[in-house]
């Protein structure tokens, strides 16, 4: 990863854990701090090299008193902290297991020599070696990179060292850094970070103040390789020790700045919460009148109101004067479909699909669709529809299929929470709808499907996830056994749900009901099958960098209803197909012998009569003998 960051081949921040001289002297220390270190998300784990021999003179180090008092402190921690080969040979192999990068500093050219033989990625130069040439010299031999930090030196110095650097060919990076342990904030001058870019190709950050967000700052100016020193107890008598951060001050720090990767983008794009809020705060011309078809669209056909779910007042002077090619009824939000040749839903056509295709949409949406005699056909439920009553659904052609409200007063579906009052809510609406779903069936074809988000999302990402995710199902279990039905009834089908969800417009934390292990032990448990959500499902694979066509694999024999959609990233839901970075054609491979129903889960894809839905359909059409 370091060659990668260091060729500016990835936005990924570099994070070295400094252990240095924290051990004490005991390894099975020094060993604990590394796996503390990686439990934290790091890169690298460093440590320090020396002879002393080979740097102090001899009558300091035989007579430390008879130095300065801070160097005699230090010579006395220097000789009793020292590791050697015995020590080495067994840190390197823990980092061998763990994955981690070794970087060892090495302070005189012998260490050197001893440093190479632990296959290190780089070696970190000292900052009281930045200007050590002879040293420098020497590592540039090796054909490594050599990270440098520059405390304790001036601009001019560090300028003077450069030129030699760049005269000698060395492949050196300049790490900011601030020589005093622990450092005041009045002293970092972390805008400096910009001069360094005139001189380094990538920088990064050596740092010794306290606390960890001075290293997010840094990161956000720019740094792309961040360090610290790690300590279990910032008390503990030594050199480094005040300077350092406790290991839960490290998983804080590499957990915001993976979030700030994710932050540091340099477009502005619109998400589809935002599109969301456009709908609900924007406004749009509602029509005021009946207006036929070839009427001019004028100022006197319309007033601006909200919800914005169609023209908004940005675009407005585009359609003024334009002909109107779609009957628009009084009170209807007119949209850009009211101005384009528009295919009505009687007069879709529908490919021959293998499987039970159908379309999703809303109760007073029904009549629109049912021409199409699909299937089976969807209902996206919310809170009121369960309680409203309901006449004229009916179909003898198509399976009903209802997804359950994912809301109730104002609060996330949620059998996973702590909160015994959200779950008691959540338990009632989806009784509730449960019992709604088996009434409805009698008028449709037969036996019903419900799908279901059981929840398992937080607003606060949570730091030990494992034991989140372990909780909220041990939770979902216990939740799931509360509900009365009869599976000869009806079929409940849990759906696999994305990592970053957009609810109550904002993204959440998902940790239920995502990963394949969670998904295949609750249907194992109570003997369900799933809708699989294509879109989720490659989110979740995105964000863990995982192959959706094995997530697939492992969970196929699950699967009764499907969700298709594309994605963007790792947050970006219901995409129109072939539009996003999903390959279809191995997933759908995956599923073609499967038994399963289908629909498409653009987002709005229901609005401007079905046009995002039918478009999908169509572009869906080369898997035909898949789906």
């Amino acid at each position: 990863m370091l060659k990668k960051v260091l060729n500016k081949e990835t936005n990924h921040i570099y994070v070295i854990a400094e252990i240095g001289i924290n051990h004490n002297g005991s390894l099975q220390t020094a060993l604990d701090l590394i796996d503390s270190a990686y439990e934290s998300g790091v890169d690298a784990v460093k440590f320090q090299k020396r002879n002393i021999n080979n740097i102090y003179n001899k009558k300091t180090i035989n007579d430390p008193n008879s130095a300065e008092w801070n160097v005699e402190y230090l010579i006395k921690e220097l000789k009793q902290l020292e590791f050697g080969k015995k020590e080495y040979d067994i840190i390197y192999d823990k980092c061998k297991s763990l994955q981690l990068d070794l970087i060892i500093t090495p302070f005189d050219i012998e260490s050197v020599d001893f440093v190479l033989q632990y296959n290190v990625v780089a070696f970190k130069n000292a900052s009281c070696n930045m200007n050590n040439y002879k040293l420098i010299d020497y590592i540039a031999t090796k054909n490594l990179p050599v990270l440098i930090s520059t405390g304790m030196w001036s601009d001019d110095e560090i300028k003077e060292s450069i030129q030699y650097f760049k005269l000698k060919n060395i492949n050196y990076t300049l790490l900011l850094a601030n020589s005093t342990y622990p450092c005041p904030y009045e002293d970092l001058n972390i805008n400096y970070i910009n001069t360094l870019k005139k001189y380094s190709n990538v920088v990064g950050y050596s740092g010794h103040e306290r606390g960890n967000f001075i290293p997010i700052a840094v990161a956000a100016l720019g740094a792309k390789i961040i360090e610290k020193h790690i300590t279990f107890d910032r008390n503990q008598q030594g050199l480094d020790h005040k300077a350092s951060m406790e290991p839960h001050e490290w998983k804080e720090m590499v957990h915001n700045l993976r979030l700030l990767e994710t932050a540091l983008g340099s477009k502005k794009i619109v998400n589809q919460a935002e599109i969301l809020a456009k709908q609900s705060f924007c406004l749009s011309p509602y029509a005021i009148r009946d207006v036929k078809v070839g009427e001019k669209l004028n100022k006197d056909m319309f007033e601006l109101l909200a919800p914005g779910k169609g023209i908004l007042q940005n675009e407005l002077s585009k359609y003024l004067g334009k002909e109107i090619k779609l009957e628009i009824k009084k009170n209807d939000c007119i949209s850009k479909s009211f101005f384009e040749e528009t295919i009505l839903v009687k007069d879709w056509k529908i490919a021959n699909f293998k499987k039970k295709w159908g379309v999703k949409c809303r109760f007073h949406d029904f009549l629109d669709y049912s021409v199409l005699s699909s299937p089976v056909i969807e209902f996206h439920c919310s809170q009121k529809d369960i309680y409203d009553p309901i006449t004229g659904i009916a179909s003898n052609t198509s399976q009903l299929i209802v997804h359950a409200p994912e809301i109730v007063d104002r609060m996330l579906v949620d059998i996973c929470s702590k909160d015994e009052f959200q779950v008691q809510k959540s338990i009632s609406i989806l009784q509730d709808t449960i019992n709604k779903t088996i009434k409805l069936s009698k008028n449709f074809k037969g036996k019903p499907k419900l799908v279901v988000h059981f929840g398992g999302m937080c607003l606060k990402p949570c730091c030990n996830v494992e034991k989140t995710q372990h909780e909220m199902f041990h939770k979902s279990m216990e939740n799931f056994k509360k509900l009365n039905y009869n599976p000869e009834e009806i079929e409940i089908l849990p759906e696999n749900l994305p990592p970053k969800p957009w609810y109550l417009g904002g993204e959440w934390n998902q940790y239920g009901f995502m990963t394949e292990k969670y998904m295949i032990d609750f249907c194992k448990k109570f003997d369900l099958k799933i809708t699989y959500d294509v879109c989720h499902a490659k989110l979740y694979c995105n964000y863990m960098k995982k192959d959706i066509v094995e997530y697939t694999k492992k969970i196929k024999k699950y699967i009764s209803h499907v969700h298709i959609s594309d994605t963007k990233g790792i947050n970006g839901e219901g995409v129109q197909i072939n539009e996003g970075d999903t390959d279809f054609l191995p997933i759908f491979k995956e599923l073609k012998d499967l038994d399963f129903s289908w629909v498409t889960e653009i987002w709005a894809g229901h609005i401007n009569n079905g046009k995002g839905c039918y478009n999908s359909m169509k572009l869906l059409e080369p898997y035909k003998k898949l789906i």
